[in-house]
């Protein structure tokens, strides 16, 4: 079972319920709990997302066999702890599983077309796998974009016509200052992680003949790539602190000693990393990173009144 945990990459997957769970009842559920999908469906998404996750996963690592023996031989699965064929019939198994979970939900809320989101979603995790993850950069942004979304796929399950005019601003102020921003901030937080991923993986990525931007360009360039692109994150999420948090002290004060100190400290690691340790180390901050900075919305939602919001919508 520990085994199998770790092919599924079971703490990714907490994460992604995680992630879903606490934007759910904290900043859907208060504003008009009539205006979402009712509680027993949104489990279904949850399970849903987390299925089609993990069936990427398994993929993931059926494709990477290969890089796997030399990148992380102590911790390879397939063709050892499970064999290939089975591998196969887990992941279609566990995808098809969600897929029918998010399709029931689309359909019983008169939305059949999300069942076309997590079709996308699935596919995209397979191409990405097997043909995405060795084009420079381009891979990264998708697998980055598919890891987003699971918080973008909340605000698809809206119900409009339950929506009254004395929710549409709490509604407009959740979807666009708290679930966007935590988007664009996951979305960030994970491309700057998969960079440190191919720096650390580039040896078995070379052996496959994979072009991932750590084979074209270098690990010096790279990490000057991650470099900039956290100091971008630092200045979005200053953006968005002067905006929409200003004099409230205690959510500034939590994201300036975990998120924005944390990066900091990763950038200045990052310039001049060069062992797989080293990138082990920082890819795991990046982690720790996400994970207090998705919990800032609980912080946000304790110590912050909703008006402090509402002040900025047109």
């Amino acid at each position: 079972m520990a085994k199998f945990l770790q092919l599924i990459r079971f703490p990714n997957l907490v994460m992604i319920a995680l992630t879903q769970f606490l934007f759910y009842y904290y900043w859907i559920v208060p504003f008009d709990s009539s205006c979402f999908i009712r509680k027993p469906f949104f489990l279904y998404v949850v399970l849903a997302t987390i299925f089609i996750a993990a069936g990427g996963n398994i993929i993931n690592d059926i494709f990477d066999v290969k890089t796997d023996r030399i990148n992380k031989p102590k911790r390879m699965f397939i063709d050892t702890f499970i064999s290939k064929r089975k591998a196969y019939l887990v992941y279609f198994l566990f995808t098809f599983v969600g897929i029918g979970l998010g399709s029931y939900v689309g359909f019983a809320i008169e939305r059949w077309w999300i069942s076309l989101i997590f079709i996308g979603i699935a596919i995209m995790l397979f191409l990405y796998s097997s043909h995405l993850k060795g084009i420079p950069l381009v891979g990264n942004i998708v697998v980055s974009a598919l890891v987003a979304s699971s918080l973008l796929i909340l605000i698809m399950f809206k119900i409009e016509h339950r929506i009254n005019s004395k929710h549409i601003h709490l509604f407009e102020t959740v979807s666009v200052v708290v679930i966007k921003t935590f988007t664009i901030f996951a979305f960030l937080i994970n491309l700057i992680r998969e960079l440190v991923k191919d720096n650390q993986d580039v040896n078995g990525d070379y052996n496959a003949n994979l072009k991932t931007l750590s084979i074209v360009l270098g690990r010096n360039r790279v990490n000057k790539i991650a470099a900039v692109l956290a100091g971008v994150l630092i200045v979005f999420i200053l953006y968005i602190i002067s905006e929409f948090l200003q004099e409230k002290t205690i959510t500034t004060v939590y994201v300036l000693i975990t998120v924005l100190l944390p990066l900091l400290y990763f950038i200045i690691k990052i310039w001049q990393a060069d062992t797989n340790r080293e990138y082990r180390i920082l890819s795991m901050l990046l982690k720790l990173i996400m994970l207090f900075g998705i919990l800032s919305t609980v912080v946000l939602y304790y110590f912050d009144p909703i008006e402090v919001f509402s002040s900025k919508l047109p």
